[in-house]
Order: C-alpha cells, then sequence, then structure tokens
C-alpha cells in the first residue's frame, strides 16, 4: 500500500458526515469486516463476501449493499479495495482437478498430452451439450434385437430410434477429426489400415480397432 492512496478512515468519515444514526452504525460495521480482511490478507472486498459477513453481526446485508440506497457501502467497498489492491468483484472460482486432470498429467509425450487435453475438453463439453438436451427433450432408445425392432416396424404408434441417429453433428465431426489425414500429418501418427492401429515410431498411441471402429460408426450415420 502506498503513501498516496486515500485512507479508508477518510472516507468513513467523510460517508457519515449527514447520515442518520443507523447508517453510520451499519458503515462502522462494513469499515471493521474490511479492515479485518485487510489484515487477514484477503483482498475480497465484493458485495458477496462483504454482505454475508456482515448479516452476521447484524449489519447490512447483500441485497442492501447492492440496492442503489447502498452506494455509500459500495462506496466504501471501493475505497478499502483500491487501498489493499483487492477487488470488489468476487473471482470466479477454479474447478477443481479431477481424474483426468491427474492422468493428463502423466503423460510424457507434449505432443499427446495436448491431443489427449483436447478430447477430454471435447468431452466435457458434448457431456454440456448433452446434459442441456436432456432438459428439453426426452428420447427413448429401443434396444431389442433386429429380429424384434423388425417385427414392430409396421405398427404405427412405435417409434425406433437406432442408437447411431442420436449423434449430434458435433459429435460426427469429431470423429472423423480424430482419423483424419490433417490430424494424423500434423502428430506424426500412422494408421495401419487392416487392424485399425493407431502408432508413432512403434509406440502405440490408440490400440488395434480404434481406426476402424471410428470408420464403421461413420459409414453408419452416412456423414
Amino acid at each position: 500500500m502506498t503513501q498516496d492512496k486515500v485512507s479508508p478512515d477518510e472516507v468513513l468519515v467523510a460517508l457519515k458526515q449527514n447520515a442518520t444514526t443507523r447508517t453510520k452504525n451499519s458503515l462502522d460495521i462494513i469499515h471493521a469486516i474490511c479492515q479485518e480482511q485487510a489484515e487477514s490478507g484477503s483482498r475480497d472486498f465484493s458485495v458477496a463476501t462483504i454482505g454475508r459477513l456482515s448479516e452476521r453481526r447484524g449489519g447490512p446485508v447483500t441485497q442492501t449493499l447492492r440496492n442503489a440506497p447502498g452506494e455509500h457501502y459500495r462506496a466504501l467497498l471501493a475505497a478499502w479495495a483500491h487501498y489493499a489492491d483487492g477487488a470488489t468483484r468476487k473471482p470466479p472460482a477454479r474447478p477443481e482437478p479431477g481424474v483426468a486432470d491427474d492422468v493428463l498429467a502423466m503423460i510424457p509425450d507434449a505432443s499427446v498430452r495436448a491431443l489427449v487435453g483436447s478430447f477430454l475438453a471435447e468431452n466435457r463439453k458434448l457431456k454440456a451439450e448433452n446434459n442441456l438436451l436432456k432438459t428439453q427433450a426426452q428420447v427413448v432408445i429401443d434396444r431389442r434385437p433386429v429380429s424384434e425392432m423388425g417385427a414392430l416396424e409396421s405398427r404405427s404408434d412405435v417409434q425406433i430410434l437406432p442408437p447411431l441417429s442420436t449423434l449430434l453433428p458435433i459429435e460426427v465431426d469429431a470423429l472423423r477429426h480424430a482419423i483424419s489425414d490433417e490430424l494424423l500429418g500434423n502428430m506424426g501418427w500412422v494408421v495401419d489400415a487392416k487392424t485399425g492401429r493407431v502408432s508413432k515410431g512403434g509406440l502405440a498411441i490408440f490400440r488395434t480397432g480404434f481406426a476402424t471402429a471410428i470408420k464403421k460408426v461413420l459409414d453408419a450415420v452416412g456423414r
């Protein structure tokens, strides 16, 4: 904190001028909480955090700080944030690392790690999109043997949805990209046309059947 910064104490005195007794008491509570935040090393002077702490002490609640009449409270928060090199906006919470992130960190090859990381990111995106679709529509997939499904085709009250028909365009594009000449060339990977094994310098990147399985899926969806 530099000497040229305005002290929050001075701001408090200015804000309390011509204020009601109740407002002065509320300002004192907010001021004390902000001082404790600064002394503890916290740089969080957001309305959400200070409002929560204030409510515990009988001071203004979060909504009061947000409302238009709470402008003087927000001015005090801004003064403290500037004085203590803090912020009046609560930083977004970072997601906790999961098992996938631990596995990713264990991959020594940088190129493989980058590719797997992109797959993980795409997988998280697809899961989010699928969850959104689930909230908007319900799709029933008939998993009975093909012989039984064929016997039901003539019934007008039964809708048969082959499993592959549920693939989203973005999912199909992701599969196509996984075995594209562009990606394989950039990564230095080689595909065994017979076994579908993807390797690099004799090291297996994806096991036997990977590329051939994707090709069969793409052929089945007709894309």
